[in-house]
């Protein structure tokens, strides 16, 4: 322990020389206009003393280098720099650290800081420090550990701060295995009472998803500081266990007495959005107010996710407008609250407006045009990904496989995820749901089935997909199969989303009294979207005494819900029972219940066509209308007055149509892709073939 030296950079200057006993006045004028950051002053009067004048350069130097760093000058400080070469002076301990510390949080190339490390006459501990906590800054975290085992083949002793920076590496590189050894080195040479040590373990375990090892750690603590809750409250919320991070926040105050920072503050309001506990998270928006913390970025920009994630954009907006300083962060907020309001259109305006692009904000965008397929966009979006350097973000390059795939373009979607050199879950679901949705189920299984082998745990995403693929291609056994293994094998508590792709499966193989038994012993039989599933199933067939039972059903859960009474009206047009299919429209008219209006749309290199079409009173359908969508303008109309059950109440998809209109109305224009295919009345498309 003897070869310990506990200094930082504050604390350079010895004990016996901080007093006020200097030999000069103006010495000690000097540090004392360093002392209050008048950076400039101090160098006027050091410049008016003779060297010989002055009895303690190295204190005086390091002291104005520091001065240079705590100002930011860093001009000022390369021309000290110059003068201590030219003195001499760079073979001193304290000012070799301070030139180092200078280089450190100044440099704008680290290669620079690594050569005067490299010629320091003299590295202590704080200096081996200053650069394992460098290299973990630049985004290097492995050169950290490296040096660290330089450090000890030298000889020199690791201080808390040492130990801290090098768990931190750990965390940055996702290694558990090399942060459990240096956890036994804490223990070894005693720094596990030590709370600068124990939130930097903490964090490593929380961002390793141990975060019951996490809490161990902080419950071992006899008395741990305000650091160490928000680092066991940060590894909670890592972890989506919101609800812990949220009861530790108020034990913190109220039976400890510790006031929050605004980095506690950030993770608090991260675990309120996740919970969509907005009351709670209005209270934390109070303590913010009250506590001063207005005007910090971080505070500031988990208020406007917080608000997004609640579904308070407006809200969420105000926040970010009133911010006095906007970063990268803040916009990804904002993008992602309206890309969970699904307002994708207002992503990308907000996203034309950014400065600088990050990384999250091209996740998001592209999220946006995944849910426009908005393909042209998306393209552009992934050129200018390419153009910064095609960062090989698995984030990124993940969201660009769900945006070919929702476009439709799965060949395009699977040869970047074939490219992408490292694939995480959230890869292997968008490749999953990608060949599920574009009816290709084989491959989905197929891509689940390699996934496992490479020993990547499925979740409940990916399931949705498996069975998904599984209802599309008729595959009842494999589809049991698989929803018996969410369970048993994995875990994963069936989710809605999962019954409703079992019961669509069960329903299309025609077995609609086992999918009616699976509604029955759910936990989610009053939830009117299985029944909208299992009665979508029973609209193919001619049980019209079944359709009626889960139809009345349905109505009885939720007498608003239009799909009710179209699925049922199918059901009695299959059959023939044309009074009883008009008998249904006029309840749905007497009732209320409207229907939201079809729309199909296509888009061209430049513009984009969009057909609209929906039910007016009486049982009458409004006239189709054709717009440009740059202009707003109506193409062309057309339509009928005639009551749609009487023609049928809805024919086939016409994906032909829409190309036809689209090539009639707009020849000139190259039509790029179909964008969604709407279900048009016979009498449209009739009227439509033998109009022109």
């Amino acid at each position: 322990m003897k070869l310990f030296h506990r200094r930082d950079y504050s604390s350079l200057i010895p004990p016996y020389l901080q007093t006020n006993n200097y030999p000069t006045s103006k010495q000690f004028k000097i540090l004392q206009l360093c002392k209050i950051g008048l950076l400039s002053e101090a160098l006027r009067l050091l410049n008016s003393v003779d060297s010989d004048e002055i009895s303690a350069k190295p204190i005086l130097y390091a002291t104005v280098l520091q001065t240079c760093t705590k100002v930011h000058s860093v001009s000022q400080g390369l021309q000290i720099h110059a003068h201590v070469i030219k003195s001499g002076l760079e073979t001193d301990r304290f000012v070799g650290n301070s030139l180092l510390a200078l280089y450190f949080k100044l440099g704008s190339n680290f290669s620079e800081t690594r050569k005067v490390f490299d010629g320091l006459f003299v590295k202590d501990v704080v200096s081996w420090t200053s650069m394992i906590s460098g290299y973990i800054r630049v985004g290097k975290p492995t050169n950290s550990i490296g040096l660290f085992s330089e450090m000890l083949c030298f000889g020199v002793e690791p201080n808390a701060f040492t130990l801290s920076a090098v768990i931190k590496a750990c965390s940055e590189l996702g290694n558990l295995k090399f942060g459990r050894c240096f956890h036994g080195i804490v223990f070894r040479r005693g720094f596990d009472s030590c709370h600068v040590i124990a939130s930097a373990l903490i964090d490593m375990y929380g961002r390793n998803s141990e975060s019951n090892d996490a809490f161990q750690l902080f419950d071992e603590l006899l008395e741990p500081d305000a650091i160490c809750w928000t680092s066991v409250i940060s590894a909670f919320t890592r972890n989506d266990l919101f609800g812990e991070a949220l009861g530790f926040f108020y034990s913190m105050q109220r039976n400890h007495g510790l006031l929050p920072d605004e980095f506690t503050i950030g993770t608090v309001l991260t675990a309120c959005g996740n919970l969509g506990r907005l009351r709670q998270g209005k209270e934390v928006h109070a303590k913010v107010i009250t506590a001063g913390l207005c005007g910090n970025v971080v505070v500031e920009s988990s208020l406007v996710d917080m608000y997004g994630k609640c579904g308070l954009v407006d809200e969420s907006r105000r926040v970010f407008d009133r911010m006095t300083h906007k970063n990268a962060v803040s916009w990804c907020a904002l993008l992602g609250g309206y890309c969970q309001k699904r307002d994708f259109d207002t992503v990308i305006d907000l996203f034309r407006e950014l400065d600088e692009i990050d990384l999250y904000s091209f996740g998001t965008v592209l999220r946006a045009c995944a849910g426009l397929a908005a393909v042209r966009q998306g393209k552009e979006l992934h050129c200018q990904y390419l153009r910064k350097g095609g960062w090989r973000d698995v984030i990124v390059e993940s969201a660009l496989v769900n945006l070919y795939a929702k476009c439709g373009c799965i060949d395009f979607a699977y040869r970047i995820f074939v490219q992408m050199p490292v694939r995480k879950l959230i890869t292997w679901n968008a490749m999953i749901g990608g060949f599920a949705q574009n009816g290709r189920g084989g491959e989905a299984l197929r891509m689940f089935d390699e996934m496992v082998k490479e020993e990547i745990k499925p979740d409940y995403i990916s399931f949705i997909g498996v069975l998904f693929a599984c209802s599309h291609t008729g595959l009842v056994d494999q589809g049991r199969g698989h929803f018996t293994s969410m369970t048993e094998n994995y875990g994963i508590k069936a989710g809605i989303e999962h019954y409703s792709c079992m019961i669509d499966l069960l329903g299309r193989a025609g077995q609609i009294e086992e999918a009616e038994n699976l509604i029955h012993n759910t936990e989610f039989k009053d939830d009117s979207s299985l029944w909208a599933a299992l009665l979508g199933a029973c609209s193919t067939g001619t049980n019209s005494v079944v359709a009626e039972r889960i139809a009345k059903k349905m109505m009885e859960l939720e007498p608003n819900y239009h799909l009710s009474y179209v699925l049922l009206a199918n059901v009695y047009r299959a059959v023939g029972r044309w009074s009883d299919a008009l008998n249904i429209w006029k309840l749905m008219q007497h009732r209320g219940v409207k229907k939201m209006p079809g729309k199909s749309w296509i888009e061209t290199k430049s513009r984009k066509l969009t057909m609209e079409v929906s039910c007016g009173n009486g049982g009458q359908w409004r006239p189709m209308v054709i717009r440009n969508h740059y202009f707003d303008q109506p193409i062309l109309v057309f339509g009928h007055a005639l009551p749609s059950v009487l023609l049928g109440f809805w024919a086939a998809a016409i994906i032909d149509f829409v190309l036809s209109v689209g090539f009639l109305v707009c020849c000139r224009w190259s039509c790029e892709q179909v964008l969604y295919g709407f279900l048009a009345c016979c009498c449209c498309y009739y009227y439509f073939i033998m109009g022109f």
